[in-house]
């Protein structure tokens, strides 16, 4: 006699057939004899490399300080009124300023 709460009980009592995965077919090539063509060329691919890929480093955050030194160039541009510094502060407080964390490049004229 079943117990109570088996599959036979519920009426799922069919037996389970659980799907084979299919094995991968692997197509045969037959040698060409260069009837019209000539013979097949044998070609490889190439491998990809293997082992660690380099990543690009990660961009460099802006100090406090130097969080700080955009604020005042920030505030000075409103005060005079000059738009260019005041955008200057800004790049500088976001840290995407051309000399962000480098030291500008200064360059001699020639006379």
């Amino acid at each position: 006699m079943a117990r109570e709460g088996t599959r036979s009980a519920t009426g799922n009592s069919r037996p389970r057939v659980f799907p084979t995965i299919p094995e991968p077919t692997v197509k045969k090539t037959t040698a060409n004899s260069g009837a019209k063509r000539g013979p097949k060329k044998v070609t490889t691919k190439g491998v990809k490399p293997v082992g660690v890929t380099k990543k690009a480093p990660a961009a460099k955050k802006p100090s406090v300080g130097t969080k700080a030194k955009g604020a005042v160039k920030k505030v000075e541009g409103a005060i005079t009124g000059n738009a260019a510094k005041k955008a200057a502060g800004t790049k500088k407080m976001n840290g995407t300023d051309v000399a962000a964390g480098k030291k500008a490049a200064v360059t001699k004229k020639k006379k």
